[in-house]
């Protein structure tokens, strides 16, 4: 059985709060990868991009996983362990700021080594090449939902709350270790071939507070996902707790329920404003054979109110033990 973490705990306090990325005492070896000194910009100043075939530190690129804006994914080999990796490399040729890129890219590793959890892709190193600086996890083989959603529609039921559970499990594991993860989605969420899945992508992670107590500025902060937004991470990304989690994890099961986003527009602004004031349809009143139960979960951990969501893990894991429950 899954190990599950306690209830989340109250607010930190400022000293608290100050330390939040800071990795345990005893994880020495994660201490010295986060500490390293590492420069801004890469030697080279138009360095090409990272190819198959390409040594990275220890580590040698096997194939091209994907890219987005600011990085390249790829599988990896590393040599020293003789096992699979997964390294992301900032892509230079996209970054603007490049300091602000690198200091982003520090930031997850720092947020995803606070993170034990079977359900969680585990850290692995962090570094500069010298040509491109990467952060290296454990290589999970798995598809991401969102591909199996695009592909083939609605789950079946009991296979979307499965899903859904293991990352309220994985969810507890990370704000337990005081981080808010920003943008769960189902691209975010790798199923293996045994049914297992893996929360990943921890580049929007914050810890809470830890902007407030810095003395930086306050203004408001964009960041997420439009389809997935919570409404107060609509408003400001800086000040969300883990209840914004709990909404985008809301309408992820919303998503693998009905094959269909709750809210749908022209562009990112009409989605959003739906995620600010308009009730969502019923999930039973989308697609048939949802179980009730199961689309009350979905509705009250999709409320506007973050106060009217279930309020910590404990709340979300007895919830869904009491759906997955009823429906066996």
């Amino acid at each position: 059985m899954t190990p599950r973490p306690p209830a989340v705990p109250p607010p930190a306090s400022p000293a608290d709060v100050a330390a939040t990325l800071s990795i345990k005492a005893g994880d020495t070896r994660t201490l010295s990868i986060l500490r390293r000194d590492v420069p801004p910009e890469p030697t080279d100043p138009s360095p090409p991009p990272p190819e198959v075939g390409t040594r990275v530190g220890t580590f040698v690129l096997q194939e091209k996983l994907g890219e987005g804006v600011s990085c390249h994914v790829f599988r990896g080999w590393d040599e020293a362990q003789s096992c699979p990796v997964a390294l992301k490399i900032l892509n230079w040729a996209n970054v603007y700021d490049r300091p602000a890129a690198m200091k982003q890219l520090r930031t997850e590793a720092a947020a995803l080594a606070r993170v034990k959890h079977p359900q969680v892709v585990r850290f692995l190193d962090f570094g500069f090449d010298p040509r491109w600086p990467y952060l290296v996890t454990e290589f999970f083989e798995g598809r991401p939902l969102g591909e199996l959603l695009r592909g083939g529609g609605a789950l079946p039921p009991a296979w979307a709350l499965y899903l859904v559970s293991q990352m309220a499990d994985a969810l507890g594991a990370v704000w337990q270790a005081g981080l808010v993860h920003r943008d769960i989605k189902p691209d975010n969420i790798l199923i293996g071939p045994n049914g297992n899945a893996k929360l990943i992508d921890f580049g929007l992670a914050k810890a809470d507070g830890l902007r407030a107590s810095r003395g930086e500025p306050t203004g408001p902060e964009l960041a997420g996902t439009a389809a997935y937004l919570a409404p107060e991470q609509a408003k400001d990304a800086s000040t969300v707790d883990h209840r914004a989690d709990i909404y985008s994890l809301g309408v992820t099961l919303y998503e693998a329920l009905t094959g269909r986003l709750p809210f749908e527009g022209r562009n990112r602004v009409q989605v959003i404003f739906q995620h600010l004031s308009t009730p969502p349809v019923p999930p039973t009143e989308r697609a048939e054979g949802i179980p009730p139960l199961a689309s009350d979960l979905c509705l009250w951990m999709m409320a506007k109110d973050p106060a009217d969501r279930p309020q910590n893990y404990e709340e979300l894991r007895q919830a869904l033990n009491t759906v997955v429950g009823v429906g066996r």
